[in-house]
Formats: C-alpha cells, structure tokens, sequence
C-alpha cells in the first residue's frame, strides 16, 4: 500500500510595517509508504506507516518582534485511495495525540501555534503518522494512494 509524495506550500503574510514575515515549512519522511499489510494488521484493522512525516516550522526573516499564527493543514489531492477504497480508510494524527482524524479533500488543522522570529516556538515541529483502515471482507490486494498536500498558512494579528 502506498501513499504519495506529500507536497508543500509556502505560506507567507505581511506584518502591519510592510515588512513580509518568512516562515519555512520543511517535511521529511517523504514518500510515505505502508508496509504489506499481514495478517496480524486485519486482525487489528489497521496497517499504520511506522516512520510519519516530521513537520519543522521556522520563521526565517520579517521583524524580530512580531507574532506569527502558523498553522500547518494536511488534505488529500485524491477523492478515493482507488480500486473501490474511500479515501476516509486513510487516517492522520499528530504525535502528541491519540486521536486519529480520517482524510478529506478540505485542509484540516493539524496544528496551531504563536511564532516570534529567534523566540517562543522558533522553530517549532512535530510529526504526522498515518495509518489504513483494513477489511478483510472488502480490501482487495491492490495498490492503494492519494496525493497529500500539507500547507503552512501563517497570519500576522
């Protein structure tokens, strides 16, 4: 089972003096593949990616003062995983936490936080681990993927 190559977007605001902040979003881990799926993963109903997808936000330039809302979003590119799969069998969820959310075609928040340049979370990051909900009665050996689009959006209040 395979997943894409997750895709990044830039997001960049102006601070009221003109001055545009930079803030760098950097992903590793990428492309994300799942193992084959063996018994023990139907039994549990699930085949999870071990390694996840490590996010780094880091504001780069603009002033050295100012607070930046960043905030990182994940969507899929894809309507279904393919070959008769929902996309929603593809699931997401953030390290620190222990629910999981399943993939759509809208941006999602994974994360939020207040930025200043050189100060509070500067850089900050975290990591995304995926998993596929399995059914031995409709999951067919086959190929599955979706295109991910993970985007930083970055505010200045």
């Amino acid at each position: 089972m395979r997943v894409a190559a997750a895709v990044m977007a830039l997001g960049v605001a102006l601070a009221p003096s003109g001055a545009a902040a930079q803030v760098r979003l950097t992903l590793s881990q990428t492309p994300n593949v799942f193992p084959a799926p063996a018994v023990a993963d139907y039994l549990a109903g699930f085949v999870a990616n071990p390694t996840g997808i490590v996010y780094n936000v880091n504001v780069t330039g603009g002033p050295g003062n100012q607070s930046h809302t960043t905030t990182v979003s994940i969507r899929s590119t894809s309507a279904s995983l393919g070959n008769g799969k929902v996309l929603s069998d593809l699931q997401w969820r953030r390290s620190d936490l222990v629910t999981w959310n399943s993939m759509t075609t809208s941006d999602a928040t994974v994360e939020s936080r207040q930025a200043i340049k050189n100060g509070t979370n500067d850089p900050w990051s975290n990591t995304l681990f995926l998993r596929m909900l399995l059914s031995w009665t409709t999951d067919a050996p086959a190929t599955y993927s979706a295109g991910l689009v993970v985007t930083l959006t970055v505010t200045t209040p």
